[in-house]
């Protein structure tokens, strides 16, 4: 739908209803998104990281034995997979073994 004025200009409802949800749903992202950004910001204010590495501890504690220092040291994957399925099975070996005998 056209409305026209006196001077000539023609203003179409579709076009401007158009822009103003445009605009709006712009104007509404962009309030949300410092909004959210602010309250963010305010909330971790407080919040600090730590001064020292947590692995140093480790790196740092004496071994028992002979009181010499014990390295951190990550352990394979397929190692702890073995150790794992392991004891698992001789688990379930044992519960085996109690299920014959208590019967």
């Amino acid at each position: 739908m056209k409305l026209k004025f006196n001077n000539g200009i023609a203003f179409n409802y579709t076009v401007i209803t158009s822009a103003v949800a445009v605009f709006s749903s712009l104007a509404v992202g962009l309030s949300a998104g410092f909004l959210s950004f602010y309250l963010g910001r305010e909330s971790l204010k407080g919040v600090t990281s730590p001064q020292e590495n947590p692995t140093q501890k480790i790196n740092n504690n004496e071994d028992t034995n002979g009181g010499q220092i014990k390295k951190f040291k990550l352990m394979k994957e397929q190692t702890m997979l073995v150790t794992v399925y392991d004891y698992i099975k001789k688990n379930r070996e044992e519960s085996k073994v109690k299920e014959k005998s208590g019967k």
